[in-house]
Formats: structure tokens, C-alpha cells, sequence
């Protein structure tokens, strides 16, 4: 008997992003990917309306953003009153009037014993094609690259800790208990959500990896289980995770096979342009000869024959770099390992030193340590230093700087006792904080490996006023959220004399973002920044990117897939799937447009 294999497509079906996938095949259950549907986000949320942390899954499966699918989603999730201590008074709660407002009855949650889900594919780590996961039961394994696994982690360690960021570490220890009396409660034995840790999760001690030294922690989280191996087995069906290129390192399709030998081939994000990435014959090498029955492909710029390299984007930055006599700023996404290395080189060559976010300089070295003959350390990069903004207080007061913003840990140990091992003890040894009688003890190579990489930044980071100093000798990360930055590096006039902003991100894909493009230009102008505009045919200013996209072009696509020749085509992540029927006509390649919630027989 042939098995039963389907496909249920319930995101990244005529939209870009947020790519959720459901493969079936005789009792085994797989997702591909499961990714925020950014454009269905965007029409009901923005800056001041945000998610509600203790009802996001409730509302986003009203909105529809988030599909039901049985045995996927943690309990806690789905019914707020699982959290309760024994000792709970849930009579708080007016579960007779709204049973609703706390319990989802309307879908099952995860069970280990009756689990649905098998396990859940991430081709890559941009929020939508993983942030989504963050609402999975933790016991659900991740299959993805060791690079989407570092980056997931220095996703999390370097963004706030709320729900929606939970894809990597699960914050697992939130109880619903009754409010402690005290002399600061109004309103004693009220309910409340508070972190109860047991006390076999109270303190426990932790090497740090980058360091050695041994940090007292409390346990407050769980980390998921990333499975990183090229090829496997889940249930009845065998994969290959095949790396490709895009604008995030780490990217890959994930190749399947069924317990019958068809062959199912997801794309995910793809192109065959950038710097040091797979080739389109390379990329084939990894799929094998063997025929594709089912090929998922992506289609961000199927109807555009538009393609420029790397290359073509360091040419264009180092001549744009080199012309200009001021500070240079120029922008581009963080997590775009790719760009970072054009923009570096192409300041090298001109003489500049780099400024970055400590951002992207944690995730540097994040990749640095799972791969340092692939990526380089940053604290060793002769022309790339960390600006450092001024913080809250604006004093510049060491104070103000506190983990990924001060260096390279992410946990400075914990502090509630004197015989906790953490960053105040180690700040101790070195006669910082003691009293002056006290003796300074030599620090262990350990202890000064852990301070130097926390306290980095605070040490080493260029300030605004050294930059309104010597402008010329800088190029500068820079976004519209670091505008207030132009304050600090002007002069008392308000400008910045010979300068230039050059865009090396996509351009704007919605109506936020053109808004947010507008804004932006209204600060460069005021701050006497020049720039490259475009206009479009509604009189519209523009800027130009220096930029290439994360996807292959339409012809490119094409090519891919006359190549592959798969007995049938899904296109997703694309506004107009409707193109790869007019480009691949007479291919005799079924081509079949998903409609989102429907199950499709192979």
C-alpha cells in the first residue's frame, strides 16, 4: 500500500514571509519552517499596539496568524490556569462568566504521550521564517544548521526577554499565584504571574564557554532542542538540510524523502549571488540527481530579471566611501553577516575604521567561536570597533552599560549572595567597589578572560564626541531607530558638515516602512546629511540602495527550476505565484498555487 502524504500550506501563501508548512506522511507530522506572517501582523499591530504577552497565542489564533494544529502548541499557552501552584486560590478568577479569557478549548495542546508534531524544519533564522516557534512546546525538536541554532541564541541573548522571542531559550518557570502580603501590597492574595523557582532551579553553577570562569546562575529557562545534523530520519521520512545562500547566514532548503523514495524539495529563502555562498551548481550538487516529485519553491522576485553581486555592491560603497570627506553612515541589517564583511573591506581600502552596533558584534563573535576559520573575531579586527551610544542617564557612566552592550557575555553571574560567583566578584579582586584597606587579588586567567570580554565595549567602544572630532576617519552603522545619534555627533549648530548616508538594505516593502523612510530623510535633512534619492512616479523621494536582495531573481528561478524539472510546483513566499505559471509555460511541470488551510494528496 502507497503511504498517505500531504501538504497543508498555512502561511507564506500569496505573501512574502511566514512560510508554515505541514508535511504528512503516514502518521508522521513535519513542519517547514514556522515563521511570523509579517504582512497579516502589520494590518492590525504596530509601535503602540503591541501583543499581549499573557494572551499572544489566544489572540493571534483569533487573527489568524497563527493556524490550529493539534499537539504543536505548549499547555501553558493554551490554558493559563496549568500555571497555577497548588496552593492557587482560582477562584480569582471568574472562570464561570469567561472561561475563555484563560483556557483555548478549541485546539489540543502538546502531550508526549499523543504528540502530533514530530518536528519542525527552520531553513533560516529571520523572524519570518522562526519567530512563530517561540509559541511551540518546548519538547518539540528544531532541525536547522548549527548557524540558525548560534543565531537563534544571539537572537534571543541580545532582544527582550518576551514571548515572542522564545524560539531559542523558554522561559518555563512563570507561576500563577496569590500575591504575598507585604507592607507594599494593597491587595494581598490577589492573583498574579510571578517566576517561581524551585529550589533545585534557585542557583546552580555555570562555566562560561567564552571564558572558563564559573558563574553562579539562577535557573529560570530552558534551551530547545536544535538538532543540527545534515541528514536524519524523522519517523518515515529520511531529510538532507542543504545549505544555500541568503541574507542571513546559516540558510538552507531541507530535502525529504518518503518511506516510498518521493522526493519533496522546500527551497526556503535562496539566491546564487553573494559573497562566498553556494552556486546554483553547487547548490544542485547538494540536491543530487535523483527527481524532485515535489518542489516548494520561493518566489520573492519571480517577476524581476534584476541581478547585481556582492561585488558589485563593494565596488559601488568603496567609490561612494572614498569620495566622501565627512563621516559616512551608512545602514544595513544586523544580522546580514554578508554586508558587514563588504562594508568592512570596502572601509579598509578606504583608509576608515568601521563603527558597529554591539549587536552585530556579539553575534560576530558568537559565529567567531562555532567557526573561527570561517568567521573572524571581531575584537581582532584592526579597522572594526563598537560605538558606543550614549545610555540612558547620557553620562557615559560605566553604569549605564550592562551585558551585550558593555562586551561580549551575555550573563554576568548571578548576585544575591556574598559567596556568589559573578562579575561584582571578580570587579572585587581588581580593588573596584572594596573598601581600601582591602587587598587586591590577582586575578586568574579565567577571571580576566571573563572581565576583559564583559567590559569590552565599555573599554574600547568610540564615543559620539570622538567621531564629531574626526569625522573623516569613520563609517558608522547607522538606522532611523539611531537617529538620536545625529544630536551627539553634530555640532553645536545642529549639522554635520560633508557627510553622507548611504542605504545598503532593501527598500521599503510596506507602507510602515515608507513612513519610517520619510522620517529618516527629515533627520539627514535636518542634520545637513546628503544622500542618493530616487523618485518615483508619484513624485516620491527615495533613497537608492546599495544593496542585493536575499532572493534569486525570476530568471534565476527559472533556471533552478527547469533544472530540477519537478513533477509538481508550489510556489510560496511570493505576491504573485500566478508568474511561474506564465514563466514555466509548456514546461509540463504541474503547477499547483497553494490556498492557505487546504490539504493537498501526493
Amino acid at each position: 500500500m502507497n503511504p498517505s502524504v500531504s501538504l497543508t500550506f498555512y502561511g507564506g501563501v500569496s505573501e512574502i514571509g511566514g512560510n508554515k508548512i505541514l508535511l504528512e506522511e503516514s502518521g508522521t507530522k513535519v513542519l517547514l519552517d514556522f515563521g511570523r506572517r509579517m504582512g497579516e501582523a502589520g494590518k492590525y499591530y504596530e509601535e503602540f499596539i503591541q501583543i499581549r504577552s499573557k494572551s499572544a497565542l489566544f489572540d493571534l489564533l483569533k487573527l489568524g496568524i497563527l493556524p490550529k494544529i493539534n499537539g504543536l502548541y505548549s499547555r501553558s499557552f493554551l490554558d493559563y490556569t496549568s500555571l497555577a501552584n497548588d496552593g492557587t486560590d482560582l477562584t480569582k478568577l471568574p472562570l464561570d462568566e469567561a472561561e475563555d479569557y484563560w483556557r483555548n478549548t478549541s485546539i489540543e495542546p502538546y502531550s508526549k504521550k499523543d504528540s502530533d508534531i514530530d518536528g519542525v524544519f527552520i531553513s533560516h533564522a529571520h523572524f519570518d521564517h522562526i519567530q512563530d516557534v517561540s509559541f511551540i512546546d518546548k519538547e518539540i525538536d528544531i532541525y536547522s544548521t548549527e548557524t540558525t541554532k548560534v543565531l537563534s541564541k544571539a537572537i534571543t541573548d541580545v532582544s527582550n526577554s518576551g514571548v515572542e522571542y522564545q524560539f531559542y531559550e523558554v522561559k518555563d518557570k512563570l507561576k500563577l499565584v496569590n500575591k504575598t502580603e507585604s507592607y507594599k501590597t494593597v491587595f494581598p492574595n490577589e492573583l498574579e504571574f510571578k517566576e517561581v523557582l524551585e529550589n533545585s532551579d534557585k542557583k546552580c553553577s555555570i562555566t562560561c564557554p567564552k571564558s572558563g570562569y564559573v558563574f553562579t546562575k539562577d535557573v529560570v529557562s530552558s534551551i530547545r532542542n536544535y538538532k543540527t545534523k545534515s541528514t536524519g530520519k524523522i519517523g518515515n521520512l529520511s531529510y538532507k538540510i542543504v545549505p544555500v545562500g541568503h541574507s542571513v547566514p546559516g540558510a538552507a532548503s531541507i530535502l525529504l524523502t518518503t518511506s516510498d523514495n518521493k522526493r519533496i524539495l522546500y527551497t526556503g529563502d535562496i539566491r546564487f549571488h553573494g559573497k562566498d555562498e553556494p552556486s546554483m551548481e553547487e547548490y544542485l550538487a547538494g540536491v543530487g540527481k535523483e527527481p524532485i516529485d515535489i518542489m516548494i519553491c520561493e518566489g520573492t522576485r519571480v517577476d524581476s530579471d534584476k541581478k547585481l553581486t556582492e561585488e558589485d555592491v563593494f565596488q559601488n560603497i568603496k567609490k561612494k566611501i572614498q569620495e566622501v570627506t565627512g563621516l559616512v553612515f551608512i545602514d544595513f541589517g544586523w544580522k546580514d553577516t554578508t554586508r558587514f564583511e563588504t562594508i568592512a573591506q570596502a572601509a579598509l581600502e578606504a583608509g576608515r575604521i568601521f563603527l558597529i552596533n554591539p549587536k552585530i558584534a556579539y553575534l560576530l563573535y558568537e559565529l567567531h567561536r562555532m567557526d573561527g576559520s570561517k568567521y573572524k573575531n571581531p575584537i581582532d579586527m584592526r579597522n572594526v570597533k563598537v560605538y558606543k551610544k550614549r545610555q540612558e542617564g547620557c553620562l557615559y557612566s560605566k553604569n549605564d552599560y550592562a551585558k551585550f552592550k558593555a562586551g561580549y557575555l551575555d550573563n554576568w553571574g548571578r548576585n544575591k549572595a556574598k559567596e556568589d560567583k559573578n562579575l561584582v566578584r571578580i570587579a572585587e579582586k581588581k580593588g573596584i567597589g572594596r573598601e581600601a584597606s582591602e587587598i587586591v587579588e590577582d586575578l586568574s586567567a579565567e577571571e580576566n578572560l571573563a572581565w576583559n570580554l564583559a567590559t569590552s565595549h565599555i573599554d574600547n567602544g568610540v564615543t559620539a564626541y570622538e567621531v564629531r572630532k574626526n569625522p573623516e576617519k569613520y563609517v558608522l552603522m547607522f538606522s532611523f531607530w539611531d537617529a538620536n545619534e545625529l544630536f551627539d555627533i553634530s555640532t553645536q549648530e545642529g549639522k554635520i558638515q560633508n557627510s553622507f548616508y548611504i542605504r545598503a538594505s532593501c527598500e521599503p516593502f510596506s507602507d510602515e516602512m515608507e513612513i519610517d523612510e520619510r522620517k529618516l530623510m527629515n533627520w539627514l535633512e535636518k542634520f545637513g546629511i546628503d544622500y542618493d534619492p530616487s523618485i518615483d512616479e508619484k513624485g516620491n523621494k527615495h533613497f537608492i540602495s546599495a544593496h542585493v536582495s536575499g532572493h534569486a531573481s525570476g530568471r534565476e528561478l527559472i533556471e533552478l527550476i527547469e533544472t530540477i524539472m519537478p513533477k509538481k510546483l508550489f510556489p510560496i513566499h511570493t505576491e504573485k505565484p500566478e508568474k511561474f505559471k506564465e514563466l514555466l509555460k509548456g514546461s509540463g511541470i504541474e503547477i499547483i498555487e497553494p490556498v492557505a488551510g487546504v490539504s493537498y494528496s501526493l
